[in-house]
């Protein structure tokens, strides 16, 4: 893999540093409208691995059991109370407003100068944007999306068709990238996780259109297609899309900026810890005080592998690419061989030397093969880093069996079952107020116990 290189503190603090709501989803007065490639690029990079750890994905944490409430708002979430407020921050400044809009400045502008690679990079990157969001929330902008003052209120896309916009931009990315006459265009400043690696950003994008082939395998069936897929795509942990974050107030990975700024209100679940006992990635994970389990040591600035502020972040891995194969494996009949090979990445992406792998514990944990045991361990194997698809799995599959949280009926969720979705955020309510209302009646109200379409 290329050399990580460290995003400059000028521009990481221009994209992270911000908690401020825009009122409009498609104009950000931090990000110009027109500006070098070689200044976009990097902060629409960081803006990327930052979500991986923002607010949608401790919430997905906390809903998914693997995180716990202890003060202020999280302690509401325990309770499934995820009112139209709770994602105005990442609608706003994490999707509409930060990264999606960094993208189509980069792809704009890249088609202006005859920079393929670039634009490329971003359309990967807006991809995965996209599919999380819409994984998150059902309907979303897309088609119409992204217009700047063009277009203030853009209507909603079905989730299914949205779906099928991820695929073609991401088949359009690898074409474009897997042009031999690319390898005359300079290698893009700024690229600040494959160097501008072209080869390397052709198996990411094959890795994202799994991802997303599997989102909606329970609708298509395609679960073969969906693995042969991740077998084409990313080949070893050593090929992950990994960001490399900095161990500064301005710089630092998301999760351990939420523990510094708002300390002692996240912890771990402890039917999650329990889950864990005996798994040689726990204390990778957690540790236990006299308070609990924790993911956060503020004495040491964050001591395990994901709460990190210099945390080396991956948009996404072999290990989910083993997953995906080993899930696909089981519905065939036996996912066990595929699941092994997922477990031992997994050690070794948290830092466990392939030598120093429990090897019996491996066979031990992976013998079934069955459904269940793989979306068990890929539920173990994702904490940290991968919220999204962890709950992406266990509203596609059921598994790991998970027991809704007592009396945790509101209106919004009705039912008081385990979420599906989020509401849409209170600012596009108020902003986009026909639309939103049109997507909602279209998605049976769209309330947090409404599956999305994928998943029905």
């Amino acid at each position: 893999m290329k050399k990580i290189f460290y995003i400059p503190l000028l521009i990481l603090g221009l994209f992270l540093t911000s908690c401020n709501d825009f009122g409009d989803t498609n104009i950000d007065p931090t990000v110009p409208a027109d500006a070098d490639l070689e200044l976009v690029l990097p902060g629409l990079l960081a803006q990327s691995a930052f979500n991986e750890g923002n607010n949608a994905c401790r919430v997905a944490g906390i809903v998914t059991q693997q995180f716990f409430g202890l003060d202020a708002q999280q302690l509401a979430y325990n309770t499934y109370v995820l009112g139209q407020d709770v994602m105005n921050n990442y609608w706003n400044f994490g999707l509409y407003a930060g990264v999606l809009r960094s993208c189509q400045v980069v792809i704009d502008k890249a088609a202006e100068e005859g920079r393929p690679i670039y634009g490329a990079i971003a359309q990967i990157i807006m991809a995965n944007e996209y599919g999380k969001a819409t994984a998150a929330f059902g309907d979303i902008p897309m088609s119409e999306a992204m217009q700047g003052t063009g277009n203030l209120t853009p209507s909603y896309d079905s989730q299914e068709n949205v779906y099928a916009q991820i695929q073609s931009m991401l088949d359009e990315a690898i074409s474009t990238l897997s042009d031999p006459d690319l390898a005359e265009d300079p290698q893009p400043s700024g690229d600040l996780i494959f160097g501008g690696d072209a080869s390397l950003w052709v198996s990411t994008a094959k890795a994202m259109k799994a991802r997303y082939m599997l989102h909606t395998a329970k609708r298509t069936g395609d679960y073969a297609g969906a693995a042969a897929m991740a077998a084409d795509a990313i080949a070893s942990n050593s090929m992950n899309p990994t960001f490399q974050f900095e161990n500064t107030a301005t710089a630092n990975h998301s999760l351990a900026k939420f523990a510094i700024e708002r300390p002692s209100t996240l912890g771990i679940d402890p039917r999650f810890a329990a889950m864990m006992d005996g798994d040689p990635r726990q204390s990778y994970y957690m540790f236990e005080d006299d308070a609990g389990w924790q993911w956060f040591d503020m004495a040491s600035g964050g001591n395990t592998v994901w709460s990190q502020s210099a945390a080396r972040i991956p948009l996404i891995t072999y290990v989910e690419m083993l997953f995906i194969q080993a899930e696909a494996a089981a519905r065939a009949g036996d996912g066990s061989d595929f699941l092994q090979k997922a477990m031992f990445a997994s050690m070794e992406l948290v830092g466990i030397a392939p030598a120093d792998v429990d090897s019996s514990f491996v066979m031990s944990a992976s013998s079934n093969g069955s459904l269940e045991n793989v979306m068990t361990e890929a539920y173990k194997a994702y904490y940290g880093f991968n919220f999204h698809e962890t709950w992406a799995n266990w509203r596609r599959t059921g598994f790991p069996a998970l027991t809704p949280t007592a009396d945790a009926s509101n209106g919004f969720n009705p039912s008081g079952a385990i979420p599906q979705r989020y509401l849409y955020a209170e600012s596009e309510a108020t902003t986009n107020r026909l639309n939103v209302e049109a997507a909602q009646n279209a998605q049976n109200g769209a309330l947090l116990d409404v599956p999305v379409w994928a998943f029905e």
